[in-house]
């Protein structure tokens, strides 16, 4: 009876350290990545030269993506917005982590007429592998040529880019997590806010400040980022797989799965049907907008239709 009282608790917690050790992978790690059996795929997303910056800039905004969209579907946001300058994507533009996912993305928009369209992207979750130590995409750097002027957490994944309408500034909300980083980036973020001049200032991040997915709310970037973001023109974020507007915060998703029930309580406007946003920046006292107003379109994937607009006044 002795020996059953303590060989019995032995058995049971090495039966459970070899399950949760065998398990590891599946439970808090990537599943098993499959292997890639396509061509070749060697290309880089183009990046915005500020040498041939256009006067007035049209920004095509995609959410959340997860290699949901083809070839075929990137074509018709094309003829869509023919006249898109930029692309700007919020994260979770890939399914996993890991290269097959980005080659799987790089082989759809190589092949469609989005191919040259310079791309600002930041990081969502989904980029990043799971587990204890995440770590971003090992080719998210190579196919993605961002500045490396911000906090460098992970060189390039945070970033600005400044063109004579507007300052585009890229958080990586994944490490925010650590305190260190945490601290940098809203002292980086401050300062890029208070030196923005006379430009625009525009901040795409994948985890939202506000949330319309009911528990979807993430404390630490609602709690260290809301009153600061309340400086910027227009900040755009994904993750929440809905579309929610309350001005300057805005959650996108273009073709990700709804995984939550949507509340409307922090929402001016809040739909879950997948879109894309198109911003306008005029020229400059254009006849159209007498004030050089920023404009925020929002549009169905399914048929192109407008959904929702926003007129932004200059901070």
């Amino acid at each position: 009876m002795k020996w059953t009282k303590i060989i019995l608790p032995i058995v049971l917690l090495a039966g459970g350290a070899i399950l949760c050790i065998a398990r590891w992978q599946a439970w808090f790690g990537m599943p098993a990545e499959p292997q890639w059996r396509g061509e070749s795929v060697d290309f880089v997303f183009p990046s915005f030269s500020h040498d041939s910056t256009p006067e007035s800039l049209d920004i095509l905004v995609l959410g959340d993506i997860h290699n949901h969209l083809t070839t075929a579907d990137y074509d018709t946001l094309a003829a869509r917005v023919p006249q898109a300058d930029i692309v700007a994507q919020v994260g979770d533009w890939m399914d996993r982590g890991q290269r097959y996912y980005q080659q799987l993305l790089i082989r759809e928009w190589a092949h469609s007429a989005m191919a040259n369209t310079p791309v600002l992207a930041t990081p969502g979750n989904h980029e990043y592998s799971k587990g204890v130590k995440k770590t971003l995409s090992p080719i998210w750097d190579e196919t993605f040529p961002h500045p490396i002027n911000g906090p460098q957490a992970v060189p390039g994944a945070s970033y600005y880019v400044d063109l004579p309408q507007v300052r585009f500034i890229a958080i990586d909300t994944n490490p925010l997590d650590r305190l260190v980083y945490l601290t940098r980036t809203l002292t980086w973020l401050h300062e890029l806010l208070q030196e923005a001049g006379d430009r625009y200032v525009i901040v795409m991040m994948h985890h939202p400040v506000l949330s319309a997915g009911k528990g979807r709310a993430n404390p630490i970037i609602f709690s260290a980022f809301r009153h600061a973001l309340g400086e910027a023109d227009l900040v755009l974020a994904g993750h929440d797989h809905s579309y929610m507007r309350r001005a300057p915060f805005v959650v996108l998703n273009t073709a990700g799965k709804l995984k939550q029930q949507r509340t409307h309580l922090r929402a001016e406007v809040a739909d879950t049907v997948p879109v894309y946003g198109l911003i306008t920046i005029p020229e400059p006292q254009s006849a159209a907008y007498p004030q050089s107003q920023m404009v925020f379109r929002v549009y169905s994937l399914r048929d192109g239709a407008l959904l929702d607009s926003l007129y932004v006044d200059h901070h």
